[in-house]
């Protein structure tokens, strides 16, 4: 029999992603005073782990920024075409498109989508993308489909095995200024799923392995769940490329050492 625990959680997971009104669209106007024409938003497009994470975190710390905020509940269990339609349902719902500038704070899935976005609209005003982008959790997908399909089935639908065997959109719109924000570490579920994530390839941290051009890059200790939570660590960066372009003078731009797969909060 299977422990309580074990059973208990994939069902809780699927309550979350099946209930209706339990995902919520975050939208918090800092100025309603002021056209949308004068203002800049910021769009943050939560990955697979905004189901188990909320956007508690999120809404907390960007919200005091001088930003109209968006956080869409976009993703669809059903495919990443349908994941983009909502996508741009929610861009048209809330006006996106008449502010004077827009930037994308986008985690794995979302890096997806949103290059997709882009090349279905080419006419559009996103000025900045950070992307959050991982060797470990990317393969995340195909590890938790080879070793346990009948739960992630369960748990998300089709859509995680559709992401596991679909290349990298490269964005091809060289007028958005994009910088690359590299997990460091690997998470409990990589852990557990270590062996087969490393029998696909050897891993490698150099930022051009994403397939993604970019203006700069940087690394953070941080694994993949931690990035739902610890702005107090990389959320600076994150405005300062949005508001210069590139990170700051005292990003790492280098790998760190070690073993990402090490279970420990500290740095490597």
């Amino acid at each position: 029999m299977l422990p309580f625990r074990k059973i208990c959680i994939p069902l809780l997971l699927l309550f979350c992603w099946a209930a209706p009104g339990m995902a919520r669209d975050v939208v918090v106007i800092a100025d309603k005073n002021t056209p949308r024409a004068e203002k800049e938003a910021l769009l943050i497009l939560s990955g697979f782990g905004s189901k188990k994470y909320g956007s508690k975190h999120q809404k907390k710390y960007f919200a005091q920024q001088a930003y109209d905020l968006f956080i869409p509940d976009y993703i669809s269990r059903k495919s990443i075409d349908l994941s983009v339609e909502n996508l741009d349902a929610f861009i048209q719902k809330h006006h996106l498109l008449e502010y004077r500038k827009v930037h994308v704070f986008a985690y794995i899935v979302g890096s997806w989508t949103i290059n997709i976005w882009i090349e279905k609209h080419p006419v559009h005003n996103i000025a900045t993308i950070v992307y959050d982008r991982s060797p470990i959790q990317e393969r995340a997908p195909y590890a938790i489909v080879k070793d346990r399909a009948w739960l992630l089935k369960l748990i998300v639908g089709p859509v995680m095995e559709e992401f596991s065997r679909t290349p990298y959109p490269t964005l091809r719109d060289t007028a958005v200024q994009t910088g690359v924000l590299v997990e460091s570490r690997a998470t409990g579920l990589m852990r557990r799923h270590k062996k087969t994530a490393l029998a696909m390839a050897p891993l490698r941290w150099d930022i051009e392995q994403f397939g993604e051009t970019y203006d700069d890059g940087l690394y953070t200790w941080l694994n993949h769940d931690q990035l739902y939570s610890r702005f107090d660590v990389v959320g600076h960066e994150i405005f300062q490329f949005i508001r210069h372009g590139r990170f700051s003078d005292t990003a790492r731009r280098k790998p760190y050492e070690g073993d990402p797969f090490c279970k420990r909060d500290n740095r490597l």
